[in-house]
Parts: C-alpha cells; sequence; structure tokens
C-alpha cells in the first residue's frame, strides 16, 4: 500500500498523519514515510520508497527484470523504487514499456509534476484527486478520503455494475471527483490538470502460415517456467491455490521445477460447501479435489491443504471487503470461497498466495471463437470436429451449428428475435439476471447509449474470431477485481501474485492463431500439450469445466429469511428501494425450489440478481454506517 500528496503551493501538505494512518490500517509492521517541502510519500513495509536522479517514487508491486535495468542504469536492483525513479529520468516516457512487472508507481518528476502509473495486464489500482492546491494519490480510496477528497458515490456507476455494464476503459471512479489510472498507462498531474497517457499496445499476432506448433507448446512452457522462477524469487513462503482444471496444475509443475531444494510447496484447494448435495451439470464438475490429488500424489514435494469448506452465504465478509476497499465489487457474489482460502494461507504462515487467474486468456485459453472462425474454405472439416467434440453439449451438431457459428454472424436484432423464438424466457437476459427495477434497466440503458456501452448480458455471444477475443482481453483487463484482491491482501495479510500474468507470457499467447488453442476437436489443445509428461493424465485429458457456485443452493436455502429482512429494509431506502425490483427479487425467495434445476431461467436469477441485490444494501450500509443493512 502507498499513497502521495503534493501540495502546489510549496507548502508541506496538510492531513499527512491521517493518511499514513489509512495507508496502515491494517498492517502491524512500520510504515515508511519520506516528507521533502511539498511532497509526502508513505509506503507499507512490503512495499518500497526511494530516489534517484532528483525523482521520489513511492512504489507497490515488482519488477521482474530488475536485474537487467539495474544494470543498464548503473543502480542496485534491490530497492524498486529508486529503480523506478532511475528508469524514469534515465528512459523517459519509455521507462514503462521496458519495465516487466506487476506495479502502481506515484512519482514526483523534478519539475514539480507528480506522474502516476500502473503496469499492463495487472496492478494495483491508483486513484486520485487534484484540485488547484493539492493532488493525493493512493490504491486505497480511504487514504484520499484521509486527505479531505470528497466521498460522494457515483450512484449511476453502481448501477451500471449491477447491470453488467463494467465501463473497464473509463478513467472516472467510484466517487464523484476520484479519477483512477488505467492498466498500461501513465498519467501526469500539475495542479488540477491532468494528461493521460495510455502508452501499452499488444505486439503482432503469428501468421497461422507461420504457426508451428511444437515450438509454441516448448516456448509456452519455457515462459511459464520463466514466470514460476520469478515468483520464487520475490515470494518468501508462498501457497499456490491448486484445481483440477488445466492452468493452476501447470502453474504448479512449473513452481516445482524451479522449487529451491530442502523446500516444500504448499497447495490449497477450495471444495464446495459441506451442504453441497454433490450434484453437476453435464459437461462440469463441483469438486476437483479428486483431479487435484492426483497431481499431489505424483508430486511429493506438495504440501497439500484443503480450505475450510463452510463457504457460507454470497455476502459472507462483503462489508469487511467494502470497508478495505471502499469499491462496490458484486462480483464478491462469486468468490466466498476465497476467504478459506486465504485464511488457510495465513494459517500456514504463508505470505503470498501464487494464482492462475489468467490462465484461461492465455495458456488455457479453450478456444471458442475458432466455431465462428473455421466457417471458411480450408477449415470446415476442424470446425465440424469441434463441434462434435464439444465438451458438456449434447444437442445435435445441426443445432450447435446454428447457435455457436451461424448465430454470432447475424445482426444483433435478428439474433435476439431467435434466441426469444428458441428460449422465451431468455428474451431479456438484462431483466432475467440483474435485481434492477424496470424503470433503472430503461434509464441504464439509455446511459450506456449514450456512451456507447452495455451490458455483457444484452447480447452474449462468443467471441467470432482470435483477434476480436485478443481485443475483448484487453479493453476488459481492468476492473474492481484488483480492489478485491488489496482487500483480501489487507484483511488475510497475505499478498497475491498472478504466476500467468507475466507480461511476456501473455503477450506469447495472445500472438497465437486459434489453431494453437482449437484444433483437431481439442478445446485447450495448448494447456493439453504443455501438459504432456507434466500432468497426470486424469487432469490433462478431463473435458469438464469446474463451477464455483455449484453449491448455491445449500449455501443460501438457510438464508432466505435473512435475505427478505435486508430487501424489506432495502424498499424503504431512497436510492435502494429505487433501483431494485424488490417484489420479484421476494418472488425469488418464496418460490424457492426444493433441489437446483441446474437451468438458466431458474436458477440464475438466484445465483446471480439475488446476492447482488443483497450486496448492494450491504454496500449503501457500509457508505451509511448502518448495521441494519
Amino acid at each position: 500500500m502507498i499513497a502521495g500528496i503534493v501540495d502546489w503551493s510549496g507548502a508541506r501538505p496538510p492531513h499527512t498523519r491521517s493518511v499514513l494512518d489509512a495507508v496502515s490500517l491494517y498492517d502491524r509492521a512500520t510504515p515508511q514515510t519520506l516528507r521533502k517541502d511539498s511532497l509526502f510519500l508513505a509506503a507499507s513495509a512490503r512495499d518500497s520508497i526511494g530516489n534517484a536522479h532528483g525523482v521520489d517514487t513511492a512504489f507497490s508491486g515488482w519488477i521482474d527484470n530488475a536485474r537487467e535495468l539495474a544494470e543498464q542504469l548503473s543502480v542496485a536492483p534491490e530497492n524498486p523504487a529508486v529503480l523506478y525513479s532511475a528508469a524514469l529520468q534515465e528512459l523517459g516516457e519509455q521507462a514503462d514499456e521496458l519495465i516487466i512487472g506487476c506495479y502502481a508507481a506515484i512519482s514526483r518528476l523534478p519539475d514539480g509534476a507528480l506522474r502516476l502509473s500502473r503496469s499492463p495486464w495487472s496492478a494495483p489500482p491508483i486513484y486520485y484527486h487534484a484540485t488547484a492546491e493539492r493532488c493525493v494519490a493512493s490504491p486505497l480510496l480511504r487514504a484520499l478520503f484521509a486527505a479531505n477528497a470528497p466521498r460522494e458515490p457515483d450512484f449511476e456507476r453502481m448501477v451500471d455494475e449491477l447491470a453488467y455494464d463494467w465501463r473497464s476503459d473509463e478513467e472516472e471512479a467510484w466517487y464523484k471527483g476520484i479519477r483512477m489510472v488505467p492498466l498500461g498507462a501513465t498519467v501526469t498531474v500539475a495542479t488540477a490538470e491532468h494528461r493521460t497517457r495510455r502508452w501499452y499496445c499488444l505486439p503482432p499476432p503469428v501468421s497461422e502460415e507461420t504457426y508451428d506448433e511444437h515450438a509454441a507448446v516448448e516456448r509456452a512452457r519455457e515462459l511459464l517456467d520463466e514466470a514460476a522462477s520469478k515468483a520464487w524469487e520475490w515470494a518468501s513462503k508462498p501457497a499456490v491455490t491448486l484445481s483440477g482444471g488445466l492452468d493452476s496444475p501447470l502453474v504448479a509443475t512449473s513452481l516445482l521445477q524451479a522449487l529451491p531444494k530442502d523446500r516444500r510447496l504448499a497447495a490449497i484447494t477450495f471444495v464446495p460447501d459441506t451442504r453441497w448435495d454433490g450434484t453437476a451439470t453435464e459437461g462440469t464438475m463441483g469438486d476437483e479435489s479428486e483431479l487435484a490429488r492426483t497431481l499431489v500424489a505424483q508430486y511429493p514435494q506438495i504440501d497439500w491443504h484443503v480450505a475450510d469448506n463452510d463457504i457460507g452465504p454470497p455476502d459472507r465478509g462483503a462489508r469487511d471487503v467494502f470497508a478495505a476497499s471502499e469499491v462496490f465489487a458484486p462480483g464478491l457474489a462469486n468468490v466466498g470461497m476465497y476467504h478459506g482460502v486465504y485464511r488457510k494461507a495465513r494459517e500456514l504462515g504463508c505470505d503470498s498466495l501464487l494464482t492462475a487467474d489468467m490462465g484461461n486468456p492465455t495458456i488455457s485459453d479453450d478456444g471458442r471463437y475458432a466455431y465462428c472462425e473455421y466457417a471458411a474454405p480450408g477449415k470446415l472439416g476442424q470446425l465440424v470436429r469441434l463441434l462434435k467434440n464439444r465438451p458438456g453439449d449434447s444437442r445435435s451438431l445441426s443445432r450447435k451449428f446454428m447457435a455457436l457459428t451461424v448465430l454470432p454472424r447475424l445482426p444483433r436484432p435478428i439474433r435476439r428475435a431467435l434466441r426469444t423464438l428458441v428460449h422465451p424466457g431468455r428474451a431479456d437476459m438484462v431483466a432475467l439476471l440483474t435485481p434492477l427495477s424496470g424503470d433503472a434497466r430503461k434509464r441504464q440503458a439509455a446511459r450506456a447509449e449514450m456512451r456507447g456501452t452495455s451490458s455483457a448480458w444484452s447480447d452474449l455471444t462468443f467471441d467470432r474470431s482470435r483477434e476480436e477475443a485478443v481485443e475483448r482481453e484487453l479493453r476488459d483487463a481492468d476492473g474492481p477485481a484488483f480492489d478485491v484482491d488489496l482487500a483480501f491482501e489487507q484483511l488475510y495479510g497475505v499478498r497475491k501474485r498472478d504466476v500467468t500474468a507475466y507480461r511476456p507470457l501473455i503477450e506469447f499467447c495472445l500472438s497465437l492463431p486459434a489453431r494453437a488453442f482449437a484444433w483437431d476437436g481439442e478445446e485447450r489443445r495448448l494447456a493439453r500439450l504443455m501438459g504432456i509428461g507434466r500432468l497426470p493424465e486424469a487432469i490433462r485429458t478431463n473435458r469438464k469445466h469446474g463451477l464455483h457456485n455449484i453449491d448455491w443452493h445449500a449455501r443460501m436455502t438457510t438464508e432466505r429469511e435473512e435475505m427478505r429482512h435486508v430487501l424489506e429494509i432495502a424498499r424503504t431506502h431512497p436510492f435502494l428501494g429505487e433501483i431494485l425490483d424488490i417484489e420479484r427479487l421476494l418472488t425469488l425467495i418464496d418460490e424457492w425450489p426444493e433441489h437446483p434445476g441446474h437451468d438458466i431461467e431458474t436458477d440464475w436469477p438466484r445465483i446471480l440478481a439475488l446476492p447482488r441485490a443483497i450486496l448492494a444494501a450491504r454496500f449503501i450500509g457500509h457508505l451509511e454506517n448502518r448495521n441494519d443493512l
């Protein structure tokens, strides 16, 4: 955690004690500070402050090519803040382009301007509030509030989140007057003026004609091993999250390749809630621990643990996360199981949690855009093989061809009409899956149309090409998930590092053509080939995918009265009562199914809309310091 304040008048900045308290709120270790005329910087013990060539920096995160940069710049590599300051002065605007890592940095330049930066793909957030008098910046919104920045929530942004309209490319933050730095960008602030430079762009893709599958698999392995080695250099006592899929077991094997002598690798697997009835839909799996166990049996260096299976309702721990982040993150409804993972890591004395969060868009991409891309001369045979072998899809070949190949290519109005004809209950997916009232949905849709955005559910379809998929991944990489990561770190004292978010690995995988991921009737082909000789065949050839909320019915059934109580109070709230469809939400509770139906029309509104309504009420309760919400 870091923070910085600069007073444009040259005077010592006010509120420094309050900002320091905000930075160190969850940390027992003594924070670092730098006070220099009109500048104040603060950093937690795990982050750094440093100066080089007249540039002062507070730095949160890590630099993976620190040794190479240090040699080039003739500085010591141990302090990332010093290294970053030297890079800014010596390399100028190109500095971030040459730095490989995951970081957020606050720097004062020799001319007095404040420069804020975030690495591409994965980075702590940076928020800032700039006026004619001063600027305050931090990954922690509470640090801005401690410096007297306005705490006026943007309720329209909250409605957008409930509508699944991510607005992930915008710089306006969750509170009016507060802005945020995009991924792969810098913001330079001088008085109340700010200039954003979005410097990051992907390298050119590999053409299908020059694609060499054997070489690509070997290079992907090399880069994943390199990413794992960098993680070991950074972490003192890590644990790795371990599922039964492809990405996290591949990460675990790469970590084992780089395992220091006389060390063991702690691994943590979460399982469904203890009350889960054990049922799952075709092609899915709820409990991945048996597959994880096969990897543990193959690698005795793994010290395997299973997280607590008392997961609880979707809003468990939400008020704590809101207090640590000050951000409304409706995705909390999907990540309750991670409380148990972090608790287990803390119990084991681990300082970090290594994950494979970016595995799906990189090494373990399923390649489902091939359903459209392969509808071309010379590839129709490949298309048929993929459709025939599609995991968990028992529809006829013609039905799959129409749904996965033809439908996405049709104009949007025709797509919607055909979906309504086949699935009348899904005619309006936004109405079905959001908790918003009809009026709130209409107003939100009108605002979205004016700014050129829309709900992710308004026309959900697979990407129609590899190029389209890569563009979407880059566009949607940012979001409140990074605030949630930071909140979990504060609550449990365990810092997360995504091993698959290693920039060279990401850029390599995203440069590959569709056939790297979907070919010869096989999805996730790259990951399956990478796993030869490393993964147990039970994992490498498994075609089922995990469902993290398979246990929703067991977790929510006992909470019906509490949800009803919260909704009745929300009905009387001037904001919640207006935007939420309280009667419909209560009906979802009143008509509670005896068992999960494993269908979209019955289950999904209860899995998605209902928990998000409760989370919205909890967030308002946090903002207003109310105990009844």
